[in-house]
């Protein structure tokens, strides 16, 4: 096998067929583990069940991140989830700011189990399920305070807070434990250079990161897209690189090592 990737963000589709089809396309195209991210079934259609029984049928493969509805559930849902099978949980359709005290409770139970979140940021589709979904209380400044208050917490936050980037870069750089995929559309209409420009820190000098990382280091690779599509995000997630002449130790980083980093720390 050649290149080597993790692919930290891929939605169910709603099928067995789809699980399927994902795993098939990821083995030749070098992905060798994927997050699989839930709906709560209170959202119709949801598929959280689905996402269990896709890792029960690809283990080594698959990893189950559970959907949350802010509307329906609470704290208490976070240890059902882990009790279920779930190793992480996937947010999206706040009713308040993330970073809202109402959700502490929540933060702090997946942070004792150990529950990885990955937030949607920034601009949501329209679609049915999501229509009553307000994009502002999904802004990446908000899980700053997040990680700030839950530090033992993992944070992901999902394409690069799109449209605020320049929230989820600064967010990014003072906190160790948020890192951010670029899924969705954002490395359709954003230039390499700009992005270049807000991932700019180093592990030295007087305005490194806590962490002493190179800014590269808290990126990781996820698709967010059907299987057909899954290797048309490799290629642009390749040509930023290029464009960027990112050296091949960071790229190891983008494509797997972020991740793995990030997997190891979810409880056996």
């Amino acid at each position: 096998m050649g290149r080597k990737i993790i692919n930290m963000h891929q939605h169910h589709g709603g099928s067995l067929e789809n699980i399927e089809a994902i795993y098939n396309i990821s083995q030749k195209l070098g992905i060798v583990k994927t997050v699989l991210l839930g709906i709560s079934e209170t959202r119709a259609p949801g598929y959280n069940s689905l996402v269990l029984e896709a890792a029960k049928r690809f283990p080594d493969f698959y990893i189950p991140f559970a959907g949350f509805d802010f509307y329906r559930l609470d704290v208490n849902d976070v240890e059902r989830f882990y009790e279920q099978g779930f190793v992480g949980l996937k947010f999206n359709g706040p009713l308040l700011p993330y970073n809202d005290f109402h959700y502490f409770p929540i933060y702090e139970k997946a942070e004792k189990l150990g529950m990885p979140i990955l937030f949607h940021l920034g601009i949501v589709a329209n679609s049915r399920i999501w229509r009553d979904c307000d994009s502002n209380l999904m802004r990446p400044v908000y899980l700053d305070h997040i990680a700030r208050s839950f530090p033992q917490l993992i944070l992901i936050g999902a394409h690069f807070g799109n449209p605020w980037s320049d929230e989820a870069a600064m967010a990014c750089r003072w906190n160790p434990n948020l890192y951010f995929d670029l899924s969705g559309s954002l490395l359709k209409y954003r230039k390499p250079e700009y992005l270049g420009n807000l991932l700019w820190w180093v592990p030295d000098g007087p305005y490194r990161s806590p962490d002493n990382t190179y800014a590269w280091q808290k990126i990781v690779f996820g698709a967010d897209v059907s299987a057909d599509m899954i290797s048309d995000v490799i290629n642009d997630y390749q040509k930023l690189m290029d464009a960027l002449q990112l050296p091949e130790e960071l790229r190891e980083c983008i494509w797997w090592k972020t991740a793995e980093k990030i997997l190891s720390k979810i409880p056996k």
